[in-house]
C-alpha cells in the first residue's frame, strides 16, 4: 500500500512539471514571437520616450518592468525604485540609448483601490543608423558597376537607386549594373535606409571611359596652307586642343588646325587629346612646307635661294640684251657708213672719161 501511495505521489508531481514545463515552453515562445514584432524603433545615442499607453492620475501607483527586473515603482507619491526616469505623464525616459537596451518594457498601473489599469507594452528595437554611403564603379567592359558602399552599413538596410533624380523602380540591391552606353553624362545616386532614417549619396556620373591614345600631328601642304591633324584612333568622346610653342590656341577645339604657310614657318605646333578617363600630347612639329613662288618655282635650289638664280639670270638676259643691241647698232652704223661712201663714189665714177666711153 505503501509503495502504491509512493508511486501515484510521483505520477502526480510528474504531471504537475510537465504542465510547467509546457506552460514555460508556451510563455518563451510567445516571448520570441512578440520580440520579433519591434512596436517602436529608435537609434543608439538617440533618446526615446516609451508611452505608458494610459492617462496616469496622481494617486495611481506605476511600475516598469525591462527584462523581468522592475527599473522603477511609485506608489502614489512614494518613490521605492529608481533605476531610470519617468516623465509627469508615467512614460518612460531612456537616454543615450544602447543596444542592450532593446526589448519589452512592460508598464503596471494600479488605481487607489488597487485595482489593475489596462496599459500598454512596448518592443522597442535599438538599431545603429544608417551612414551617408558613397557610390564607387566598377568599369568591366562593356559594363559598368556601381556600388552604393561605404563603411559597413546596419543589418536590415534598404537600397533605392535614383537616376537623374528620379526612383528606379525595383532596383534595390546594394550595386547598380548597366551599359557603358547607356549611362554616359547620367548622374546616379543612391539611398540607404532603415526603421530609423535615411542616408543618400552625392550624385556620381559614369566615369568608365575608354583612356585615349597619345596623338601624332601630320601636316599636309595645300596650295599656300598647311593642315595640321591630330592623327590618332582616339574613343568617341575624346576632346582636342591645338597648342602654339606650348600656349594653348583659343577657340581651336577640333581635330585640325588650318594654317598659312607663310604665318606657320618655323613654329612649334602640338595638340593634346582629352577625355574624362585621361589625357596625352603629342611631340610638337614644325612643318617643311614650301609656299608658292614666281612662276611656281621652288624657294630653294642646291640650296641656294631661288631669287639668287632668277637675278642671275635677269642679269644674264640684261647684258645679251645689251651685246645684241650694240651689235645691231654697230651694224647698223657700219651700213650707213658704207651706204655714204657709195653716194660719193658714184658722182665722181659718172663724171671719169672711162665711164663716158663705155
Amino acid at each position: 500500500m505503501l509503495e502504491g501511495s509512493i508511486h501515484v505521489k510521483a505520477m502526480r508531481a510528474m504531471k504537475k512539471m510537465a504542465s510547467v514545463s509546457a506552460v514555460s515552453l508556451f510563455l518563451v515562445c510567445c516571448f520570441a514571437v512578440v520580440s520579433k514584432g519591434c512596436d517602436q524603433f529608435a537609434a543608439v545615442g538617440q533618446s526615446f520616450n516609451v508611452p505608458l499607453g494610459y492617462e496616469l492620475k496622481p494617486t495611481d501607483a506605476l511600475k516598469w518592468k525591462f527584462k523581468d527586473k522592475i527599473i522603477f515603482h511609485k506608489k502614489q507619491a512614494i518613490l521605492l525604485v529608481e533605476k531610470s526616469d519617468v516623465n509627469a505623464d508615467g512614460s518612460l525616459k531612456l537616454t543615450n540609448l544602447k543596444k542592450d537596451q532593446a526589448g519589452v518594457y512592460i508598464p503596471e498601473v494600479f488605481d487607489q483601490s488597487g485595482k489593475s489599469q489596462k496599459t500598454k507594452r512596448t518592443n522597442l528595437c535599438v538599431l545603429d543608423p544608417v551612414k551617408k554611403p558613397t557610390i564607387n564603379v566598377i568599369c568591366r567592359d562593356p559594363d559598368v558597376i556601381f556600388n552604393c558602399s561605404h563603411d559597413q552599413q546596419p543589418d536590415g538596410a534598404r537600397y533605392k537607386w535614383f537616376q537623374n533624380e528620379m526612383l528606379m523602380i525595383n532596383e534595390t540591391k546594394i550595386f547598380l549594373k548597366r551599359k557603358k552606353t547607356e549611362t554616359k553624362n547620367l548622374p546616379f545616386s543612391c539611398k540607404v535606409e532603415n526603421e530609423i532614417g535615411f542616408e543618400k549619396s552625392d550624385p556620381l556620373t559614369n566615369i568608365c571611359f575608354d583612356p585615349v591614345k597619345k596623338p601624332e600631328i601630320n601636316p599636309t601642304c595645300k596650295d599656300s596652307e598647311v593642315i595640321f591633324t591630330c592623327f590618332g584612333a582616339q574613343p568617341d568622346d575624346a576632346q582636342y586642343k591645338w597648342l602654339l610653342n606650348g600656349n594653348e590656341i583659343s577657340n581651336e577645339t577640333k581635330i585640325s588646325l588650318i594654317r598659312t604657310t607663310a604665318e606657320s614657318k618655323n613654329l612649334n605646333f602640338s595638340c593634346e587629346v582629352y577625355n574624362e578617363a585621361s589625357s596625352e600630347n603629342s611631340d610638337s612639329l614644325t612643318h617643311a612646307c614650301k609656299g608658292p613662288t614666281f612662276l611656281g618655282l621652288p624657294e630653294e635650289l642646291f640650296g641656294i635661294s631661288i631669287w639668287v638664280f632668277i637675278a642671275s639670270g635677269a642679269g644674264f638676259l640684261l647684258l645679251l640684251t645689251i651685246i645684241v643691241v650694240g651689235c645691231c647698232l654697230g651694224c647698223k652704223k657700219k651700213r650707213r657708213e658704207d651706204d655714204d661712201e657709195e653716194l660719193q663714189y658714184r658722182p665722181a665714177r659718172e663724171s671719169s672719161p672711162s665711164y663716158c666711153s663705155a
